[in-house]
């Protein structure tokens, strides 16, 4: 098992997909592993190497500790491309990762090559139209009910209409990986904190020249396309990709849409 250390904090890390590629780092979302990556992966790692990690607190990286903030995320982030020996990456962040990796690049650009950022926010007022109560509801009760049976709380935030009628085996699949992974609650509360304080409105004009494609699904009420919208009009230059028929889990409701997004950007900045 190959370990990434930010100070004191180990964290999981794995090397994938074509060695002579163009490096990709991916950055999951809330509660997710590496694991949560598998959608995507048939479209990248044939042209690209693929770096991608546990957060602290969840999969095989150490636990998480309080307060979360962004900056750790940020430094665990910059320690897993340091263990994999790479200078310069494309960065690819999803949701809570989204948010990590416009930090990333605003922090250290030097370590950037260009940014994709899927189903995220530029913070502030923008997160959502209210706070995420199925998920924090959901947080605080797994550790009496456990993650299956809170499991149905959420997915009704995170799925189009579409998948939950006529796939949800794809649901079923999501399910069993994540009651799989089993994120600790303390590590979703402290991650919900980080996401509550990132607001990178006023700084990501300073992402100017650097490529950049935001990705949105058009029925994502966890963090509404609005959201993706001014994401993409605050950084200058940056092409806004809606998905039509997709919640906030892209590869889910959308993988091959996504996939060939994911493809154009990297193949663009190439």
């Amino acid at each position: 098992m190959a370990l990434a250390r930010n100070g004191r904090v180990a964290l999981r890390w794995i090397d994938g997909g074509n060695p002579a590629g163009e490096p990709v780092l991916h950055i999951m979302g809330l509660g997710g592993t590496a694991r949560a990556w598998a959608r995507l992966l048939p479209y990248v790692e044939p042209e690209y190497r693929v770096l991608r990690f546990d957060h602290r607190g969840t999969g095989l990286s150490d636990p998480v500790t309080f307060p979360l903030r962004m900056a750790d995320l940020v430094g665990d982030a910059v320690a897993v491309l340091d263990a994999a020996g790479v200078r310069r990456a494309h960065v690819h962040g999803v949701s809570l990762g989204g948010m990590v990796a416009q930090e990333l690049a605003l922090r250290h650009p030097e370590r950037v090559r260009s940014l994709l950022l899927g189903c995220t926010t530029p913070g502030g007022i923008m997160v959502s139209n209210e706070p995420p109560w199925r998920l924090i509801a959901a947080a605080g009760l797994r550790p009496v009910l456990g993650a299956e049976r809170t499991w149905p709380m959420v997915s009704a935030a995170l799925y189009s209409r579409r998948t939950r009628e006529e796939f949800p085996e794809r649901i079923a699949e999501d399910e069993a990986m994540r009651v799989g992974d089993a994120t600790p609650a303390a590590t979703l509360l402290a991650q919900m904190v980080a996401v509550a304080r990132h607001d990178a409105r006023s700084r990501l004009h300073a992402l100017s020249g650097l490529p950049v494609t935001v990705v949105h699904g058009t029925e994502d009420v966890l963090i509404p396309p609005r959201a993706g919208r001014a994401l993409a009009e605050r950084i200058p230059g940056a092409r806004l990709v809606l998905l039509d028929d997709t919640g906030h889990l892209l590869g889910t409701d959308a993988g091959p849409a996504w996939g060939a997004a994911v493809l154009e950007h990297l193949r663009a900045a190439r």
